[in-house]
């Protein structure tokens, strides 16, 4: 009952003198809480259901012991362990303690600031804490403006202007951010593309309400056969083929995967290889070294310079700071590489998972990366394959050196997959017919040249059964794979300097690529409140109601109608919408608040396009009434809002012509409006800061590796390098999400006030 007696004495508080700890205070309201089907104690997992019974917000904190670096173990406050989805009128902060035998007892929070005060550091000054997001702030003025105009409920982690060491050895403030990641320039060594083949076993299923939306499961998918190469990039005697057809193939794959890199990194990782002798012109070139050919820059008079040296060749790579070449590391884990987000990761991460449980040693020194090839190139491999020219095909020709079947193996292979519902489909004699290679999922089947290049493989090949053909196809669509994403490698290597099997996803690597071009140093906000206020001003995508077709009617046209009126249309495209918004002067450091004296005096009529400094307003505009005709087509300072009578409460970013209140936008937009009609009737605050085009280096290059492309493939990579990096600045953090695999419970890692 501890629960309920804790929130009543929130609601009716008895001062500290009159022993607010004695039941006797709170007996006369226990009937005022409602408690419908809940049983005591009240579980995490029930709150949700109070706080709906009563109209009541509460949050619930944790008591954890700490091990210090000192060696001592203190008792802090972790969570929230329960975190309300509303702060509601009446708000309740409980704290939640446990003994070794299981038993928890629900505290009441009466002070935030004094619980945690001495636990975020040795300031006595009070702070006030917001329950939304858990900041804090140093007056209730700003804790009042915070929730009143900026909390989103997500807790926020700022930097901070503390100075650090870099991963060259420099000192730089907490919250610069500028590329440093010089590890992911040196070549992944060993690589692994896999893949899997499925039985599609059909699932039977009850007709669906044909009014109501609803997803059909049609196939359920067992994994019978994998296939994957390891290719090492120094020596390719290493690289390595293997695959495996049977029922138990999903816990096979991660064995031997497994025990394959596990010999790699015993043979190769742990012990590195010295350095070869270095002949006469690497010993010149090292002792008129200039420059650190790792981050390159000039070595300074007091640079400790060493040499250094490739750990799996003995290779010679040039004169290095100390401090680079300690961090120009092999990478300690293995990428494997496949189309995970479609299709293979279920089979993939449940094995997985299950081989981590059995294990009893200890935890690998290496790890197994499972990639997403589709992340980096979003087309078919049957389309990225269609880019390599003949010589390109490498591990294909390696494999399949006769010319007749590399000519058949080097385009993507034709497979009946809905075919194949049984292991002993796999033992048929006989190529399936044409009407047999129907794609049930695809709703579609083969054209009819495919089925004819089917018939060559079989033949060409000799397969005796299916099994074998299956093989083969999943043979020949691995080492298509490596061959499209090595040559994928070599042009980031070439054009970037950077390995994108360093990287989880294409944005990743953009985001890299375009902070080592520029080499900018970027000011990362330390005000959370600046972090709130911008958002306010990221919008996104507008919707809109457009109209679908409109017809010409004038003298120039054959179908002219003179009882009609004239009217013309135009087709106009804009093309590279972000390329060129991202060559603008954008925002790069030194941000602060105007004060109310400066924004008091501000003047709008000033030219900012190119100016060394910028502005981002919140204001108050009127839309006068006599432009709504004029500004109907496409309005000024578009609004994410609710739709009118919208059944859902999912916010849209509508043009419309009402009045805006507190809205926030960038100076030169402000001045196209206002130059356009509408009128500024107030201004609230303004965020200085100084810009430069900085991206545009960045821009350019790509846009210039576009047009030299020579496939559909390159082109579109090259567009996408250039709107990631808009997508990675446009990231919305709060929505990332921290997902961890536990085998003990002893191993969760909370997240701290």
């Amino acid at each position: 009952m501890c629960f309920k007696w804790c929130v009543l004495a929130h609601l009716h508080p008895v001062h500290r003198r009159n022993h607010p700890d004695r039941l006797q205070h709170y007996t006369p309201f226990a009937d005022e809480l409602l408690f419908d089907n809940l049983a005591f104690p009240i579980s995490l997992k029930d709150i949700k259901i109070f706080e709906n019974l009563n109209n009541i917000s509460v949050n619930v904190y944790g008591l954890e012991t700490i091990l210090k670096k000192s060696g001592e173990y203190v008792c802090e406050v972790v969570g929230p362990l329960h975190h309300t989805s509303k702060k509601r009128n009446i708000h309740v902060n409980l704290l939640l303690i446990s003994n070794d035998f299981g038993q928890t007892h629900y505290c009441l929070i009466r002070n935030m600031s004094r619980l945690l005060n001495s636990q975020l550091n040795k300031n006595a000054h009070a702070k006030y804490f917001c329950d939304g997001c858990l900041l804090y702030f140093h007056s209730q003025f700003n804790l009042d403006k915070h929730q009143q105009h900026d909390c989103n409920h997500i807790y926020t982690k700022l930097p901070t202007t503390n100075l650090i060491k870099d991963k060259t050895g420099n000192l730089r403030p907490e919250n610069i951010l500028k590329f440093e990641n010089y590890g992911k320039k040196l070549k992944v060594p060993f690589v692994v593309y896999a893949d899997f083949e499925c039985i599609l076993q059909p699932i039977s299923f009850s007709k669906p309400n044909p009014q109501e939306s609803f997803t059909v499961k049609s196939f359920k998918h067992n994994p019978h056969s994998f296939a994957y190469f390891i290719k090492c990039s120094f020596d390719d005697s290493l690289s390595k083929f293997y695959t495996y057809r049977g029922p138990d193939c999903a816990q096979i794959f991660i064995e031997t995967l497994t025990y394959d890199c596990e010999k790699i990194y015993s043979e190769y990782f742990v012990t590195p290889k010295p350095m070869n002798d270095l002949t006469f012109e690497q010993k010149f070139e090292f002792e008129n070294a200039k420059c650190c050919h790792i981050c390159l820059n000039e070595f300074e008079p007091n640079s400790q310079i060493v040499r250094d040296h490739c750990h799996l060749t003995g290779q010679f790579r040039g004169a290095a700071h100390g401090v680079c070449n300690l961090n120009f590391q092999l990478p300690h884990f293995i990428p494997v590489f496949h189309n995970l987000s479609n299709y293979d990761a279920h089979l993939k991460y449940i094995t997985f998972s299950k081989t981590i449980i059995n294990q009893t040693g200890a935890i690998p020194p290496f790890r197994l990366k499972f990639l997403d090839s589709f992340r980096f190139m979003a087309s078919s491999l049957d389309k990225l394959a269609q880019n390599l020219n003949s010589d390109q095909f490498v591990h294909v020709r390696k494999y399949f050196s006769d010319v007749n079947k590399f000519n058949l193996i080097r385009q993507k292979g034709v497979f009946p997959y809905s075919y194949i519902d049984s292991y002993a489909r796999l033992k048929e004699t006989r190529l399936p017919s044409y009407n047999e290679f129907y794609d049930q999922l695809r709703d579609s089947n083969i054209s009819e040249n495919d089925y004819t290049r089917a018939n060559e493989v079989w033949n060409l090949f000799e397969c005796k059964n299916l099994g074998e053909y299956s093989d083969l196809y999943l043979k020949s669509d691995v080492l298509l794979l490596t061959d499209v994403y090595e040559n994928f490698r070599e042009i980031c290597l070439n054009i970037y300097g950077l390995d994108p099997a360093q990287y989880l996803t294409a944005p990743g690597l953009a985001w890299d690529a375009a902070l080592k071009l520029t080499g900018v140093e970027l000011e990362l906000f330390t005000d959370v409140d600046m972090i709130h206020f911008i958002k306010k001003g990221i919008r996104g995508g507008i919707s809109m109601c457009s109209k679908r077709q409109a017809v010409a009617n004038n003298v120039f046209i054959p179908n002219y109608d003179a009882n009609k009126p004239s009217s013309f249309i135009i087709y106009i495209d804009a093309t590279n919408l972000y390329g060129a918004s991202m060559s603008e002067v954008m925002p790069i450091k030194n941000f602060e608040w105007l004060s109310v004296e400066d924004v008091e005096s501000f003047s709008l009529n000033k030219n900012y396009v190119n100016s060394e400094i910028g502005y981002i307003l919140e204001v108050d505009l009127e839309y006068p009434q006599v432009l709504h005709d004029l500004h109907n087509d496409l309005p000024f300072c578009v609004e994410s809002i609710i739709p009118p009578n919208s059944k859902t409460k999912i916010k849209k970013l509508i043009p419309n012509l009402r009045n805006k209140e507190k809205y926030v936008i960038h100076i030169r937009n402000l001045q196209q409006a206002i130059a356009n009609g509408l009128i500024l009737t107030k201004i609230y605050r303004i965020l200085k800061f100084k810009q430069s085009a900085w991206l545009k280096p960045y821009i350019d290059l790509n846009t210039q590796m576009r047009n030299k492309s020579k496939n559909k493939f390159e082109k579109d990579f090259f567009k996408l390098m250039n709107n990631s990096v808009f997508g990675k600045t446009m990231e919305n953090v709060d929505k990332r999400v921290d997902v961890r695999l536990l085998t003990h419970w002893k191993r969760l890692v909370r997240k701290w006030v």
